[in-house]
């Protein structure tokens, strides 16, 4: 079972009979404790796009679920994607998309990426995404992330229940973000019922859309009134893209739901055509660089983003420390 297995992995490392390595650069991991569906992709977004803001050279280092390919895959040099999602993951493919200049790679080992990374680029600080169970890996902050509305379900590890490990491997993280937060007082309740450490930093976010972008990067503004659409999405959780597109403004007549990281197939792709029958198409940004390169139908995806509703300052203050991070060089 992955929970009483996780749990043993941690207790050999925090013993030290296993080491974890160390990359010589801070690292920031983003992770959580259940399977999917907390928002660590955009959040390691937001956090990649604020450290450039701020001068940093930033790195993200990802294990690339779902890909085809074994090793270390370069996903971007900081220029847009170099592979498929099938060969670097949809996650880390979608974040070479929307991060210029910012290299992303994909690899089992995630320090043998970043070690490859120093190669070719001059990188201040690495982020780890879905790093919270990636022991083998040093890290300076280790960011856990939640969603408000779930929690941690029935607080059981898998199959019974949602969590890759024990529900008190949360007091092993520095900081702990609850994400997809409806309102402050409903947050801080599932705060609580988490068990995290007292005193340690808790921050609150919210994912809000913001435009449509088709396949080729092109953004457009969200609808001024309803729209109706047909949509679609693998995700570990389908039914909140549902809601998140019912809170953008659009009426959704058809949805069509897939498995996590689906891989679209010719069979899939008439399905959703035949469903839509003419209706526009919308689908997730993940799902996007899921699909094959010809499509009878045009689709554009929501984009959303990250923002804090209270804690980011103090976390970010905290992050800077951590990466002993002091302005442009």
């Amino acid at each position: 079972m992955i929970g009483p297995f996780a749990a043993g992995r941690r207790w050999l490392y925090r013993r030290g009979i296993l080491r974890a390595e160390a990359l010589p650069r801070p690292v920031i991991s983003v992770g959580n404790l259940s399977v999917g569906g907390s928002g660590k992709t955009p959040h390691v977004q937001f956090l990649a796009s604020w450290l450039a803001g701020l001068g940093a050279r930033p790195a993200v280092l990802s294990r690339g679920y779902g890909r085809k390919s074994r090793g270390v895959v370069w996903v971007s040099h900081g220029d847009g994607p170099l592979v498929t999602a099938d060969v670097g993951g949809d996650e880390p493919v979608l974040l070479a998309s929307l991060l210029p200049g910012v290299p992303v790679l994909a690899g089992e080992v995630r320090a043998d990426a970043g070690r490859e990374c120093l190669k070719r680029h001059d990188v201040d600080v690495f982020l780890l995404d879905d790093g919270f169970q990636h022991l083998r890996l040093f890290r300076d902050a280790d960011l856990l992330l939640v969603d408000a509305g779930r929690g941690l379900g029935n607080r059981r590890t898998l199959p019974l229940g949602p969590l890759r490990e024990p529900a008190g491997s949360a007091r092993f993280a520095d900081a702990m973000i609850l994400t997809k937060c409806a309102g402050l007082a409903q947050a801080r309740e599932a705060a609580a019922s988490i068990p995290f450490p007292p005193g340690r930093l808790r921050a609150f976010s919210r994912l809000s859309p913001r435009s449509l972008v088709d396949r080729c990067g092109k953004e457009s503004s969200l609808p001024a009134g309803t729209v109706e659409v047909a949509a679609f999405c693998g995700l570990a959780r389908n039914g909140q893209f549902s809601e998140t597109l019912a809170d953008a403004g659009f009426s959704v007549r058809v949805f069509l739901a897939y498995g996590d990281h689906h891989r679209y197939r010719p069979k899939d792709i008439e399905e959703i055509a035949a469903a839509a029958n003419g209706l526009p198409v919308l689908t997730t940004e993940k799902d996007l660089v899921r699909l094959p390169a010809s499509l009878p139908f045009d689709v554009k995806a929501l984009r959303v983003g990250v923002s804090f509703i209270d804690g980011w300052q103090e976390l970010s203050r905290y992050l800077l420390d951590r990466i002993r991070w002091g302005g442009p060089r």
